[in-house]
């Protein structure tokens, strides 16, 4: 997203989330009680919105964002794989492994602002999950599904090969700025660190994935 288009929606109302919603940071400083209480949110989830993160200079994967969707209350965990535990074999890389496989499973549906499983296979090397994992819930790209539900919706195709943005489709459908600042970043930091650019990197983490979410539920 340029600083163009940025500029050009900043002037309407900020996101707001389709619900109420909690946030966390997974990584090695994690509690251990915290990792259970997202299994048992995992295990009781059936629809989930992800997107991902990679550092601004290296191109490497750095974050995973999953919001486990809830009427009520969803919750957004913010997997930070620059900082996970080191040892494969500790409790709490276990307990985070065990998060992850109650969320890909076949009864679970994934949405994804874009192709998820290319998304997802540029993680493969933490070893969280597999490529058999991926595979076994079912996933959906709501950017083309977007698309197609607002030509038949509206009868209006956006020409060529330009897919809608997430921060346009947000202003058409619902006349809110969802700032992109943030996503040109140094993902590998420590978000943990209580810093007015940590807080406002994590906002934006948590955003772009309680907005696909927001968009689901109209289409």
């Amino acid at each position: 997203m340029n600083k163009h288009a940025n500029q050009k929606f900043s002037s309407f109302p900020a996101f707001t989330s389709r619900n109420n919603y909690e946030a966390y940071i997974i990584n090695q400083s994690s509690h251990t009680d915290l990792l259970h209480y997202i299994i048992a949110r995992a295990q009781n989830t059936n629809y989930f919105s992800i997107d991902t993160e990679a550092d601004l200079y290296t191109q490497r994967p750095a974050l995973i964002q999953f919001e486990f969707i809830h009427q009520e209350l969803s919750t957004v965990i913010l997997l930070d794989v620059c900082h996970l535990p080191t040892v494969e074999t500790s409790l709490k890389f276990w307990l985070i492994r065990a998060i992850i496989k109650y969320i890909f499973q076949k009864n679970k549906i994934l949405y994804c602002w874009g192709p998820p499983l290319l998304e997802l296979r540029k993680f493969l090397h933490i070893h969280l999950f597999t490529d058999d994992d991926l595979n076994k819930p079912e996933m959906f790209n709501s950017q083309d599904d977007f698309k197609q539900w607002h030509c038949r919706k509206f009868h209006h195709n956006v020409k060529g090969g330009n897919l809608w943005g997430l921060q346009a489709a947000i202003h058409d459908q619902f006349g809110q700025f969802l700032d992109k600042t943030e996503r040109l970043n140094i993902w590998s930091r420590d978000l943990t660190k209580n810093t007015s650019k940590s807080i406002s990197m994590i906002q934006y983490a948590v955003n772009d994935c309680l907005a696909v979410t927001k968009l689901v539920s109209i289409m």
